[in-house]
């Protein structure tokens, strides 16, 4: 079938063979102020990072609408501010995936630059309850990750015109690089890279991480008042429950971790703990991303987190993570 133009739709046929993969295409706009300060929205009520910073307008593009038309009429809908296409200027065009495989989670985001527009800034729908204008070398703790990893692309000067975000990272072992084979078969699901940290992946630990494990908490965590790690109590976690501990590697070393423990009635955290080298990074916030999606899929409502009342750069991750001190419980504990 062809239209007044000759162009061919595909046929049903088609369609059926190659229909079964979509992705959600989406616009965003950051705009900037003659400062050089981007304006973003702080979500709310929307189900999708919630209580976190996003960009100044943004939404799906709608069936038989271009992204730059769905962009501009975003803007307009949101914030209420008039922006002429030729001013939406492109930073990139990201290819994502979330945490699961759901289909919601395949995404292709168009994102763009405002420099100029007309109207006032404000808040114009209840899928975010503020505004505000931020500088790039200080941006608040919460921004949407893959939002946050435009701009601060943006500020290193390095940001790509096609980037991805949340694929599997390519692990080959030594002595079969270059297999394609090899590529696939030591890619697991759950270890993905991320593209806010270059030359970082994420996945879970295994048994052969046992020493290294013990090695880093000793330089890395919190190591007063709790017992000693030992390797055969982390090989029965390990054993137990294999998707707990989550690590993060750089060149297959391990500079992060966070245990997501769930017993059946609650779900718990430990051992958040970055390498002294990383931090400041995004590593810790990566890893509680994905100890929070584990903690989603088996229904859980809420997280808890044992910090010691000294320990200040503890307390103040946790506070950056959304997290707050509940001083109307004591923990209560006898040795065995």
């Amino acid at each position: 079938m062809t239209d007044g133009r000759g162009r061919q739709a595909y046929s049903q046929e088609y369609a059926a063979a190659h229909g079964r993969f979509s992705v959600i295409p989406a616009g965003y706009v950051f705009l900037f102020d003659d400062a050089g300060r981007v304006l973003l929205q702080h979500r709310a009520a929307t189900g999708y990072y919630d209580g976190w910073w996003g960009a100044s307008a943004a939404g799906h593009v709608d069936a038989g609408e271009s992204v730059v038309h769905g962009t501009v009429r975003e803007a307009a809908e949101e914030i209420g501010v008039v922006i002429a296409p030729a001013d939406l200027v492109p930073l990139t065009t990201m290819h994502r995936t979330g945490p699961t495989t759901a289909s919601v989670e395949q995404r292709v985001d168009f994102f763009f630059a405002c420099r100029s527009w007309a109207g006032e800034p404000a808040l114009r729908e209840t899928k975010a309850d503020d505004l505000g204008w931020f500088d790039l070398d200080d941006l608040p703790d919460q921004v949407v990750h893959h939002e946050r990893f435009v701009l601060e692309r943006v500020v290193a000067g390095d940001l790509e015109p096609i980037t991805s975000y949340g694929f599997e990272a390519e692990r080959v072992e030594p002595g079969r690089a270059g297999s394609a084979e090899a590529v696939a078969a030591d890619s697991p699901a759950e270890e993905r890279a991320d593209a806010a940290s270059t030359g970082l992946s994420f996945g879970v630990a295994h048994r052969d991480d046992v020493a290294e494990l013990i090695a880093f908490w000793q330089v890395a965590g919190e190591n007063d008042g709790r017992p000693t790690d030992t390797p055969e109590a982390v090989a029965r976690l390990l054993e137990r429950d294999a998707d707990a501990l989550i690590v993060a590697r750089d060149g297959g070393r391990i500079v992060g971790t966070v245990i997501a423990g769930v017993d059946g009635w609650r779900v718990h955290l430990y051992r958040l703990a970055v390498a002294p080298s990383h931090r400041r990074r995004g590593i810790a916030r990566e890893l509680m991303r994905r100890a929070e999606a584990r903690f989603a899929a088996f229904g859980a409502t809420r997280a808890d987190a044992m910090v010691l009342e000294r320990n200040d750069l503890g307390r103040s991750l946790w506070t950056s993570l959304g997290y707050s001190e509940q001083l109307d419980w004591r923990r209560w504990v006898r040795g065995l």
